[in-house]
């Protein structure tokens, strides 16, 4: 019998003894024993335990983890609310360049902190839109005889229409094509070592090709907060493979309940 019956009925009785005059003689503390038993046994046996290294509440409730590639599409109306209209921080040109704005702060900080160093990096291009990458992308296919080189994103699945991602070179590098050699450069090894302390990760690394589908860019910067950030260096994993361990171990947890 359910315990809040059983409550009702005790209560029932109760009336009726103290009614009568023979509630004290007649009660069975027994029948309290067994409600407060029925009440235990509905509650909870123990507290769940989340043992992910990074809270779970942060995990479902930041929009700044929202993993981007081919398997995994923007829509061509997911705008950023949160855009800046230019960036702050040194520029290859005067153009605007916009980034959602907690990454905008970030990417400042950033810089100041290479300078101080004397590391002198340039934003190069942040946020497009869907149109514009579509664009890009037909552009590219059309200058190389159709075919999908991996060199421009297909459109929806390039970053840059997240708000969240950045590409940054050195001056050296300015009006020159992007390659794998700024890695090497004093100002591509200071971003490798230093990015993630303020929230960015190198989003494309040379020995997870085979996971995130492109190949080896260390000018591009992917926004995801420091305490992601720094855990994806410490477990060296891509963006694809935190995501989907951090989504296990939420299934798990949640499965629990």
């Amino acid at each position: 019998m359910n315990w809040r019956v059983k409550a009702t009925l005790v209560v029932m009785m109760l009336m009726t003894l103290c009614v009568s005059g023979l509630a004290e003689e007649m009660l069975d503390l027994s029948e309290l024993d067994s409600l407060e038993e029925a009440q235990t046994l509905e509650e909870p046996l123990a507290q769940k335990e989340w043992t992910y290294p990074i809270p779970y509440e942060l995990l479902k409730a930041s929009d700044y983890l929202v993993l981007v590639n081919r398997d995994n599409l923007l829509g061509e109306d997911d705008i950023p609310a949160d855009l800046v209209d230019d960036l702050t921080c040194r520029k290859i040109s005067y153009d605007p360049i916009r980034l959602r704005e907690t990454a905008a702060n970030a990417l400042q900080v950033m810089f100041d902190a290479a300078q101080e160093e004397g590391i002198y990096l340039y934003a190069h291009s942040g946020y497009r839109s869907y149109q514009t990458q579509n664009t890009m992308y037909y552009n590219r296919l059309k200058s190389n005889n159709g075919v999908d080189d991996g060199v421009v994103q297909y459109p929806g699945a390039s970053e840059h229409q997240s708000g969240l991602a950045i590409d940054i070179i050195n001056k050296a590098g300015i009006g020159k094509k992007f390659t794998s050699a700024f890695g090497t450069t004093k100002e591509g090894l200071w971003v490798a070592e230093h990015c993630w302390d303020y929230g960015f990760v190198v989003r494309y690394q040379p020995d997870k090709e085979d996971l995130t589908g492109i190949t080896a860019e260390p000018w591009h910067l992917r926004y995801v907060g420091v305490q992601v950030a720094q855990y994806m260096r410490s477990e060296n994993l891509c963006l694809e493979e935190f995501t989907a361990q951090w989504k296990e171990a939420a299934a798990a947890y949640e499965a629990a309940e």
